[in-house]
């Protein structure tokens, strides 16, 4: 540092050894905090659950694979086996060593892809291991969501170069050899039609997709998130909170000072003579935090445990959207069928139409019977087109969500190797798997390490400061003078007009609406999940008897057929028993719907809808620049 002043040139010798000196200082002081903190504070237990458990035995969540966890400052967490209900599927954790990217508490058996490569850290495995953060990994894309928990469920993933074979996140697999996995179904976007790749493609109605082009519904869903202000708005928030670590952080980097200041002095002291002088100075001051009772620590805890809320938020929308435009690609697909199925039906009616033709003019039946056969006829034919009108608004419907316009529809995945078998399993896996359920505990999680770091303020803190000062005729005539200090410093507030209690009273407060809200949405998510598997139950139900009446019709068509011939039955049990064939089929389309719905809800409710519909493959980046105003 040079300062100028009317009598030459200075250099403070002693404020350049203490810069000197503090370039070494930080990262010894800074350890040494580190390991105090955690030391008072990493033993003390986690508040409890509502329903009485440990909040670190309550809950064992990880993020989205598709949300970035970008959290360099996290401690590592040991790994630890999740272990779900016997009745649920096997959820065997995969070897850390061989794990190359986050992967989501998606669904049991779902598998992630690896993602991009941004140095990122992901969420533990559990709320007892939430508090230590974990190590990077490499990830993907520097954008706030990679391809993730899922976390994403992580399109916001890990990254560079830290130890690969620690602290990974944990790979939810079917089973626990690789090898022995069920192959994955081929990706059904082949030979979709091209999808917008931007926010203005996107926005601008797609032409009719060519003839024959199959609708991949997960480029659709991709395209759709991108367009949809709501998760941008959530990617933002996702975004705030993981600077809001780094904010955090800044408490146990030291503070680096500096002020310069010269001008004129007006001096008229008691004794003495009346002086106006030109005054200049310069103050070099550092400051390193040593102790603060967990305050620091607990601030970081914090922002951590806000970021991990908001990815899982996020994940909670992904979730919703995917679900929403499934639904309507699964009403497509059913629309589809029916078509199909009457242009079957009427197929089937002009064949009997032939044959009382033919029956007619061999003298057995009347010109009645061929009329009846006709109008018949004409009825199914008109029930096409009201089925061509139906698949025609489904497909506006879909537009509605997708800003496109679909190919055709195929049959989604199944999903017997990610559904729980039933639905007390489906509620076992609630506390690791429920994105809703994982931000009401990272929330509560938030709050409690809020009212730890107030109760540091409690207590004194203890610091370290070096100052270097450079004067010249500061208070009269007195010249160049210098000096330079290093202490201990010791700050401690008696009083503050019981501020610091009200603070922690309040906390309080929200911890206890925290544990309310906890078993509030623990007993919604359950609820939910109970309805889809009673209405999943009964669809299954009714598939051996949907199945078995269509066998009995086929049989009885056959028959009525034969005997119409012989002249033992009349044209309208042969076109009745077309009918009731017919009739069994479209409730059977329809059934199968209503059972794949369902599945697929409780599959949204668990976090593993979208890892369903993209066979696994993860997010690519979602992230896109705000719109300006005027352009």
């Amino acid at each position: 540092m040079r300062i100028r002043t009317g009598k030459g040139l200075f250099v403070p010798t002693i404020a350049r050894h203490i810069l000197a000196a503090a370039a070494c200082a930080p990262l010894l002081l800074h350890s040494v905090a580190g390991a105090a903190d955690r030391y008072y504070y990493e033993a003390a237990p986690a508040g409890p659950m509502p329903n009485g458990q440990p909040l670190a035995d309550a809950v064992g969540l990880r993020p989205a694979p598709w949300l970035e966890m970008v959290d360099p400052y996290a401690e590592t967490p040991a790994a630890v086996p999740v272990q779900v209900a016997a009745a649920a599927p096997a959820i065997v954790p995969a070897d850390p060593a061989k794990v190359e990217t986050p992967v989501p508490p998606a669904m049991a058996q779902a598998s992630v892809a690896p993602v991009d490569a941004t140095p990122v850290s992901v969420a533990p495995t559990s709320v007892a291991q939430a508090d230590a953060a974990p190590a990077a990994v490499p990830a993907a894309d520097p954008a706030p969501v990679a391809a993730a928990p899922a976390a994403a469920p992580e399109a916001a993933a890990p990254a560079p170069a830290a130890p690969e074979a620690q602290d990974k996140p944990v790979a939810m697999a079917a089973v626990a050899d690789p090898a022995q996995a069920p192959p994955v179904q081929a990706d059904i976007s082949a030979s979709s039609a091209p999808v917008p790749t931007s926010i203005a493609d996107a926005m601008t109605p797609a032409a009719v997709p060519p003839p024959g082009a199959q609708e991949s519904l997960r480029n659709a869903i991709v395209e759709a998130l991108k367009s949809n202000p709501e998760i941008q708005i959530a990617l933002a928030r996702q975004d705030d909170a993981k600077y809001g670590v780094d904010e955090a952080r800044a408490g146990y980097m030291p503070h680096l000072d500096m002020a310069v200041a010269i001008g004129g002095e007006f001096n008229d002291p008691a004794l003495g003579d009346i002086t106006k002088l030109r005054r200049g100075e310069g103050i070099v001051t550092l400051s390193q935090n040593l102790w603060d009772f967990g305050t620091t620590i607990n601030d970081i805890k914090r922002a951590r445990a806000d970021y991990r809320s908001a990815q899982w938020s996020t994940r909670e929308r992904i979730e919703a959207i995917s679900f929403d435009i499934t639904t309507s690609y699964m009403t497509l697909l059913q629309n589809q069928k029916l078509v199909e199925l009457a242009e079957q039906q009427i197929t089937a009616h002009e064949k009997i139409l032939k044959m009382v033709k033919i029956q007619n003019e061999l003298g057995l039946t009347t010109p009645a019977d061929v009329s009846r056969a006709k109008a018949r006829l004409e009825n199914v034919q008109a029930d096409l087109l009201d089925r061509k009108s139906a698949l025609e608004q489904a497909r506006e419907s879909y537009r509605r969500l997708t800003n496109h316009l679909p190919g055709i529809a195929v049959d989604l995945p199944p999903t017997a190797s990610s559904l729980p078998m039933s639905a007390d399993a489906a509620v076992a896996m609630i506390d690791d798997h429920s994105p809703r359920m994982a931000q009401a505990v990272e929330d509560r999680r938030s709050l409690d390490r809020q009212r730890a770091s107030q109760t540091g303020t409690f207590f004194p803190r203890i610091g370290f400061q070096a100052q270097g000062n450079w004067k010249d005729d500061v208070q009269g005539a007195t010249g160049v003078n210098r000096d330079a200090r290093a202490m201990v410093t010791l700050t401690y507030s008696f009083f503050n007009g019981g501020a610091d209690i009200a603070i922690r009273n309040r906390i309080n407060a929200r911890l206890r609406e925290a544990d309310y809200e906890l078993d509030r949405r623990r007993r919604e998510v359950e609820q939910d999940i109970r309805i889809d598997f009673n209405a999943l139950e009964a669809a299954r139900a009714k598939m051996a008897t949907i199945d078995a009446e269509i066998g009995s019709s086929e049989k009885v068509v056959d028959l009525y057929a034969q005997q119409f011939r012989e002249g033992r039955r009349t044209v309208f049990d042969l076109l009745d028993s077309q009918q009731i064939l017919f009739a069994a089929r479209a409730n059977q389309i329809a059934n199968n719907t209503a059972k794949m719905l369902s599945e697929y809800r409780v599959l949204q409710k668990l976090g593993g809808l979208f890892d369903l519909v993209s066979s696994g493959e993860p997010l690519p980046q979602i992230v896109m620049p705000a719109p300006r105003s005027g352009k």
